[in-house]
């Protein structure tokens, strides 16, 4: 039997960045991942999916060049050496995971994990450890619909829809949200006919609807076909194509139907219920501020906890968790925790929304600068486009960013610090930016929020 400080289960960005910290602050920690290290964000999610969307939006450039004759040529993609350039980054990630956990001394293990009762770890053909304290970062899995399962054939799921060979000609994205629409669009811009269908009102559900909006619009002019408050009534398998029709009557044969439907809690975490864990309704593990759940000495990070399903989420979770077992007191409290969507144009958002100002009282504003006005966004051709500030109208604190167009995943960054300092937009009106840049625009939107509009006038 092995004996250690803590035993981190799950290799992913929650766990991974725990036993790394863990193991700064002088706790012996041995990682447990049943699989390959990086979990789900490395190896079927974060990379990969930005890998495919990079090179979709490479060739989609490239073509529009070709079409607005500033260029000639043809491009064709070759799917299958996407794929193995897309396992050579993620492969080069591992390395780079196992080495910084091997510099840290933390011990990895690769096995199946179980926790039968506080502090023990019984790993599959590895035997028992003791650990004064767990970890569970064991993430979460695909869901899918169960009037139309994924399977091994035509209705996938994102972790095959990232490493498709051949391209095909069409598919049927269920399931509008980030993970659904940034998919969608990678094979839009590779030429395949995508139909998308959302069950809710609007694409990005819960998201600011100006920005899905934009996002629907871009769609469109794809070509994408886009149906709300839709959902698939009826399916059949015509050979190698799916047969579908949907609840507004429309009817598509596509060769694949690809199911983006969110995420569930695994029936590995639910069994935690029987040595006392607490969890939500929807089967998520239950935590504090500390990160640590109902048993004492037992903690839970990233996406095992539920939604948001967010790669640094969870690592800012990990940190916390860490820091705890190690004796500190560190809390999750952000006020900002960023959300990026990588479709065309990105959007991303961070703080409070307008009906979550909304829903607290008090008077509030929003100022908003167009990227028609921003000197870069025009040189770039990305002028639809938009920084949204919402802030309270007597203290002139920053509640919420949400930004639309290009970097607009990297500006959140900036909105973000801004928010989690209590930051007014008379500081930000402070702030220097290198011209000409898209992050131009936080200033901007800033001097319009004072009703002082430097590149943009509003009456």
């Amino acid at each position: 039997m092995s004996e250690f400080d803590c035993a981190v289960i799950g290799g992913g960005p929650g766990g991974y960045v725990c036993a790394i910290r863990l193991a700064q602050l002088g706790c012996k920690t041995v990682l447990i991942e049943k699989a390959e290290l990086g979990g789900e964000c490395t190896n079927f999610g974060c990379i990969p999916s930005k890998h495919l969307i990079s090179y979709a939006s490479k060739i989609g450039f490239l073509r529009s060049l070709i079409g607005d004759g500033l260029a000639d040529g043809a491009v064709t993609p070759v799917l299958a050496e996407h794929v193995r350039a897309s396992r050579e980054v993620i492969g080069k990630l591992r390395q780079g995971i196992a080495f910084l956990l091997n510099t840290y001394g933390v011990k990895v293990i690769k096995g199946h994990a179980d926790i039968p009762e506080p502090g023990t770890v019984n790993v599959k053909d590895e035997g028992r450890i003791k650990a004064k304290s767990i970890v569970v970062a064991t993430g979460s899995i695909p869901s899918s619909l169960p009037t139309m399962p994924t399977d091994a054939n035509r209705i996938i799921n994102y972790e095959r829809a990232l490493f498709l060979e051949s391209l095909p000609r069409t598919m049927l994205v269920v399931g509008g949200g980030a993970v659904g629409l940034e998919l969608g669009t990678a094979y839009a811009k590779l030429g395949v006919k995508v139909i998308v269908v959302e069950v809710m009102e609007q694409l990005l559900p819960g998201f600011d609807r100006d920005a899905s909006r934009a996002v629907r619009r871009s769609l469109e002019k794809m070509g994408v076909e886009v149906h709300l408050s839709t959902t698939v009534s009826e399916y059949r398998y015509e050979g190698n194509s799916v047969w579908v029709k949907l609840s507004n009557d429309n009817s598509y044969t596509v060769d694949y139907i690809l199911s983006a439907v969110g995420k569930r809690p695994s029936e590995w975490s639910r069994r935690l219920e029987e040595i006392g864990v607490e969890l939500d309704p929807k089967g998520f593990i239950k935590t504090d501020e500390h990160m640590e759940t109902s048993v004492e000495n037992i903690y839970a990070v990233g996406d095992v906890t539920g939604p948001p399903f967010l790669a640094h989420r969870a690592s800012r979770q990990g940190i916390v968790a860490a820091e705890n077992i190690a004796g500190m007191d560190t809390k999750f409290n952000n006020k900002a925790i960023p959300y990026g969507v990588f479709t065309d144009p990105e959007v991303a958002a961070t703080g409070l929304g307008e009906d979550e100002v909304r829903a607290r009282g008090g008077d509030f504003r929003i100022a908003r600068f167009p990227f028609s006005s921003l000197g870069r966004a025009l040189a770039d051709g990305a002028a639809d486009g938009f920084t949204k500030i919402i802030f309270d109208d007597a203290t002139k604190v920053v509640h919420g960013v949400v930004v639309v167009g290009p970097h607009a995943t990297e500006i959140a960054s900036e909105a973000s610090l801004a928010v989690e300092m209590g930051l007014t937009v008379h500081d930000l009106t402070h702030v220097i930016h290198i011209h000409p840049t898209y992050a131009e625009s936080m200033s901007e939107t800033s001097h319009l929020a004072l009703r002082r509009g430097i590149h943009y006038v509003t009456r």
